[in-house]
């Protein structure tokens, strides 16, 4: 009888374990596999918004492929001469100047662990900041732009507070509100103070005020920037693992190199580097898109009684519901319509009632706002 009880006991935990891994509020967006598990889905059949990825397909996907099969018995170049030479000239900058990564999460964690002190982080923001600093024992400092002020960085209280922190982290455009900031006074005072300035440009290639608003031409004047980008989100191949950092402090540099384990970037991406950044037509075309239907997707959104869209610069929209549940919404869309969205109520700031959703192409996004519709209309 004890042994039946003990594996009654055994039979229960496991069942809890395995419900605790298959929880679709999750950290990150795109887990379109436990959400199928959890719901008895087939995972190719859902639509993934809560992942903001280009939906759209290089041209040069075909030689991409190629020449990755083709690298594929070499081991990458360990200084990744090329790859750094290719992000470079498509930036603009010197290539001593980039530190490339397997995706910019290997920039993020690398950067943290060759800092000191302490470090704050304009919220609601990208968790793996945070949980960067923390495992690399910073001490973090927080500041929140609020959402009923429609996020304004409140640069006053930066100032006012400006003993509390050796660095600061700012994503622009901001995860998750998708909006753009004017921050070139906040790198004046990164440099007045002897502070370092992180910002992180992974969806900056989205905005029409790229070359307005980006940071990139200011890296050779000063040593207290430092710039985070990535291939995945703008080029759409996450699967990759390409980011890459660039900053034209040489120390800062030289301890991430230091923290940095050999060949984390495979000789596929490597050779991908090759391509990608020559893709003008791509480019133009997606920014076109993007700048044209964020807007009507926005507009769509805010006809629905019930919901807010808050105004975006990048290839996702942070909405909030008036009366509504976020997980009672997500579970609805995604039972009766097959789309999964991201449960915005685990960022700094944000609550119960935000949620995240990418922007795919036109004829799903037209899915989603039908589907939003109809729950929200019950």
């Amino acid at each position: 009888m004890e042994n039946n009880l003990n594996k009654k006991n055994k039979s229960t935990k496991e069942k809890e374990f395995n419900k605790e891994k298959v929880n679709i509020n999750s950290v990150h967006g795109a887990d379109i596999n436990s959400a199928a598990e959890l719901y008895g889905l087939e995972a190719d059949k859902i639509i993934d918004f809560s992942s903001n990825i280009n939906p759209f397909i290089v041209d040069s996907m075909d030689k991409i492929v190629a020449a990755g099969v083709g690298s594929l018995q070499k081991y990458p170049d360990i200084k990744y001469r090329r790859l750094r030479k290719n992000i470079a000239d498509y930036l603009g900058v010197d290539d001593s100047q980039v530190i490339p990564g397997n995706g910019a999460t290997e920039i993020i964690y690398l950067l943290m662990r060759s800092l000191s002190g302490r470090l704050a982080i304009i919220n609601p923001t990208f968790s793996e900041y945070r949980k960067g600093a923390e495992i690399a024992g910073l001490s973090v400092v927080d500041f929140v732009m609020d959402w009923k002020k429609d996020f304004k960085l409140d640069l006053d209280e930066i100032y006012r507070r400006k003993d509390e922190f050796d660095s600061i982290f700012i994503c622009n455009p901001n995860n998750p509100d998708g909006s753009v900031r004017e921050i070139k006074k906040l790198l004046e005072f990164a440099e007045k103070e002897g502070k370092l300035l992180i910002v992180d440009e992974t969806f900056i290639e989205f905005a029409d005020s790229e070359k307005e608003i980006s940071l990139v031409n200011m890296v050779e004047k000063s040593k207290n920037l430092f710039i985070i980008r990535a291939v995945t989100k703008f080029f759409g191949i996450p699967g990759i693992r390409l980011g890459y950092g660039i900053s034209s402090n040489r120390e800062l540099l030289q301890k991430m190199y230091d923290e940095k384990e050999p060949w984390t970037i495979n000789s596929f991406a490597d050779s991908a580097s090759d391509f990608i950044f020559k893709e003008e037509e791509y480019i133009r075309k997606s920014k076109e898109y993007f700048s044209k239907e964020r807007v009507c997707m926005i507009n769509e959104i805010n006809k629905i009684d019930g919901i807010k869209a808050f105004n975006s610069d990048a290839n996702f929209i942070l909405v909030r519901f008036e009366n509504r549940n976020v997980l009672d919404v997500k579970e609805n869309l995604l039972k009766r319509a097959g789309l999964l969205i991201r449960d915005a109520s685990n960022f700094i700031g944000l609550d119960s009632s935000f949620a995240r959703v990418a922007i795919k192409n036109h004829e799903q996004n037209t899915v989603l706002v039908d589907a939003l519709r109809s729950v929200l209309g019950e």
